[in-house]
Order: C-alpha cells, then structure tokens, then sequence
C-alpha cells in the first residue's frame, strides 16, 4: 500500500504541523509513504519522499493549479491520496481523479466549512473537494455536522486525534503548582477571555492560584482585551500571557499545571475541531476542563479526566474549577483516569486502528 499526504508541513510548531507529522510517521510504519509539504516548511522528519515544493496554505486557484501539479509529479504509484489540510484539498482531489486513485480529506475545524456565499471560490472549491471524497475523517462530528449543512458529500468516518507519547508523558518529582494552564494560539475561538472572568469569582477562595497562556500572541486586539479586563477585575498580576514556548517547556507547563482549560466556543463561524491538547495534558497528568463539542465529549469523560462544561459560561466553569482545587483526591483520580485515556490513544494505536483499517476498507471497495 503507498499513500501520497498532502499537508502544511511536519513540524511540531503549529497544530496542523504537528498532527500531520503524527500521523504520518505513524502510518508509515504499515504502508509506504510520500509527502507534500509547503516550500518553506520546517519538516521535522526522518522521512524520506518529502517534497517541499507547494506555496503557502490557501484556496487561490494558482495555488490549487500548483497542488494539483505537484501531487502528478510525486504521487505517481499512490494507491490513495489523504489531504490532511483543507487548503490542499480540491487541487489534490482534481489530481486523484485524474490519476484514478481514491482521495480522502481530514475535516478540522473552520476551515472544512465551506462559506454560505454562493459567488465565494472558496466555497466552490471546498463542496468540490469534499464531493470528490471517497472517504473524508474528523474527530468532531459537530465540524462535520456544520459542514453538511454547507455541501453534500458521503461516508465522514470519526477518528480521534492521537498523542505523541515519546514527548507528552509524566515527569518525574515534578508537582503539580498553583496554576491554570490554556495552550495556543490566544484568540477568541480558543476562549481565555472566559478563563479570566472564571478565575476571578475564584480568587476570594484560592487567592494563589494563577492562569498561564502559552500561545502565538499575534492578535494584539483580543490580548489587548484580555489585559484590560483582567485589570477592571483585579487580577491582572494572575494572568500571564507566555508566548510561544518550546515541546519541551510546554510538557513541564503541563505537568506543573493544576488544571488545563480549554475554553472553546464557536464565534461567528469560527470554532475548533478535535484539539490535541486534551490527551496532551492528559498524557502529562494534567484533569482537562473543557467545553462541549468540538471533539471534548469523545476525549474528555465528564467527571473521570476531567469535565464539560457550558460554553460562554464563566459561572458553569468556576464551579467545576473549584471542585478541583478544593479536592486532592478527585485531582489525582482525574490524572491517574486520564493517563489511561491518553495511554489508549497513542498516535501508534490510533495508525493502527483507525487510520489502516479505513485505508484497508477504501481499497476494498
């Protein structure tokens, strides 16, 4: 079996980055491999068969044109082609078509919608590509619930995203610090503003206990907001914005950490798909609490690793928060539950029992 990814890049530096030189790495343990990258990508890999030849992520038709050359130049023997970003999407879809081997595409978030204007290419472009589909994957079914009121397309299989055990684990003689810990980038959709209001209705009851963001902080308005509210609410010297971190600081930070939050929510169409943090927090021990949706009631088993909480809602999230800082035992049940849970979803089982078997079932039909 030869399988041609079409992705971002193999780098562990954004999300997209990291789940796709996961996934890849993992799968090519089972199958022969051949990989697509963005011309400036920093791949991460060991891999050989990885071409750096595409432009930067978008849905422009030059760069679908310039997709769809390339997955003809280095895609000839693939039995499939899996795009694993969205933005590769339809010039890879047209490429399989023309080379009569099966396409998938991995749905993850906001960018698998297409847009409700009729005249927009990118609308166009992505119900193209998401028809063309032998197959498409998702770990969110409410991304692929949004994305079916937009197009019509066939058989979305769930796969939940993995952990990468060899880096995200527990530490050792590392305890857990007074400390609320959200990871990524610091914008609306990822929901911190809502973090801050929570820790204030705390801060009477567990006045030491702080919140830390790692995070690209490009989106100067929304910090800017988040600065400025913390400051009306007096805790601005609680809250501290951390910037990109390394792999290797962001596994201390999780470790360390009391409780991870990731307090998502969909605002004006902007949502997250199934987000790694959560067996990544897991896998360092780390109760994760979070929203519902968005891939959580998979990963995260209310009252087990962690909860689920009301979206937009600072009260709902405070309560939980508090059952957490106030009882040690329910802590360390939730981490020793959650590093179970993480255990179960290395990116090795998820290659394993997902990602071959849905190649394997595409080949057979």
């Amino acid at each position: 079996m030869k399988i041609g990814f079409i992705t971002s890049s193999l780098s562990s530096e954004d999300g997209w980055g990291r789940y796709s030189k996961s996934l890849v790495e993992s799968v090519a343990q089972h199958a022969e491999v051949a990989v697509i990258t963005h011309n400036n990508a920093k791949n991460e890999t060991s891999l050989s068969n990885v071409y750096p030849v595409l432009p930067r992520c978008s849905f422009h038709p030059k760069v679908q044109w310039k997709t769809y050359k390339s997955c003809m130049k280095y895609f000839q023997g693939c039995e499939i082609i899996h795009s694993l970003v969205e933005p590769f999407a339809p010039g890879s879809a047209f490429a399989a078509k023309q080379l009569g081997v099966y396409f998938i595409m991995t749905l993850h978030g906001t960018y698998a919608i297409p847009p409700k204007k009729w005249y927009s290419v990118r609308r166009h472009f992505l119900r193209y590509a998401l028809k063309s589909a032998h197959m498409s994957t998702t770990g969110s079914l409410y991304t692929e619930q949004k994305a079916r009121e937009q197009a019509v397309f066939g058989e979305c299989r769930f796969i939940p995203n993995g952990v990468d055990s060899t880096l995200f684990r527990r530490l050792k003689d590392i305890q857990p610090k007074d400390f609320l810990l959200t990871t990524g980038a610091v914008k609306s959709r990822k929901g911190q503003d809502v973090v801050v209001e929570a820790l204030a209705l705390l801060q009477d009851e567990f006045p030491n206990v702080r919140y830390k963001i790692v995070g690209d902080t490009s989106n100067f308005e929304f910090v800017q907001k988040i600065m400025k509210r913390s400051e009306v609410l007096g805790i601005n010297d609680k809250v501290e914005f951390l910037g990109c971190v390394s792999d290797k600081k962001i596994v201390e930070l999780y470790n360390q950490c009391r409780i991870f939050i990731l307090a998502a929510r969909d605002i004006e169409g902007q949502f997250e798909g199934f987000p790694m943090v959560f067996y990544e927090a897991n896998a360092c021990g780390a109760p994760v609490v979070t929203t519902r949706g968005f891939g959580s009631e998979y990963a995260i088993k209310d009252g087990k690793n962690g909860f689920l909480v009301k979206s937009e809602s600072p009260e709902d999230l405070a309560n939980v928060l508090k059952n957490i800082l106030s009882d040690e035992t329910l802590r360390e049940n939730m981490s020793t539950f959650g590093l179970r849970e993480a255990a179960n979803h290395t990116w090795d089982k998820i290659a394993q029992n997902y990602l071959m078997k849905m190649y394997r079932d595409i080949l057979k039909s």
